[in-house]
């Protein structure tokens, strides 16, 4: 449990641009749908009259006139408590997905680079989890074909072949030998 603990990700923002993007565009649609409910609820209700005391008086009002300031109070109240709520659901969800793409694009720069040693790890509940499994038997193959010709530029040059084939396995040698395999 405690070995759990230390592995935890203390940076929730990873790709900041991304996360911030899918966020703003939650709560844009969070508000959108409060302020939607509410012009929908004043429409149906401005046909309608609707009678009150105030100060011992009674006065009659449309009845969207009347459930106006309480229409906007709770899609006031609707649009924070659920806009907090999606910006925490929408951090850690864009996280899951995040988290993985920044993991997977750090070891395909090592890849890059040339490490073939190179092993695409994320978590088991992570999002990304079949396209890291799929990398790492691409470079598992390409592993392979290096190691292939590594051994017969190697078996070549034992042979004592032809003095241009040489040179040219050499040549091809000198490039293998960038790939750690």
């Amino acid at each position: 449990m405690i070995g759990d603990f230390k592995n935890r990700r203390r940076n929730y923002f990873i790709k900041k641009k991304f996360q911030s993007m899918f966020i703003v565009k939650f709560c844009a649609l969070v508000i959108a749908g409060a302020v939607l409910s509410g012009v929908i609820v004043y429409m149906m209700s401005n046909s309608t009259v609707t009678t009150t005391f105030e100060n011992s008086r009674l006065k009659i009002k449309s009845t969207a006139e009347f459930i106006l300031p309480a229409v906007v109070l709770s899609s006031a109240i609707v649009i924070v408590v659920i806009g907090l709520a999606a910006i925490v659901m929408t951090l850690f969800m864009s996280h899951r997905i995040a988290g993985p793409l920044y993991r997977l694009e750090k070891d395909v720069e090592q890849v890059t680079a040339g490490n073939f040693t190179v092993r695409f790890r994320v978590r088991q509940t992570d999002e990304m989890k079949a396209l890291a499994a799929s990398l790492d038997v691409m470079i598992q193959s390409i592993r392979a074909d290096l190691g292939t010709l590594k051994s017969g530029i190697d078996e070549a040059l034992k042979s004592g072949r032809i003095e241009e084939a040489k040179v040219k396995i050499r040549d091809l040698q000198a490039i293998l030998a960038k790939f750690s395999t």
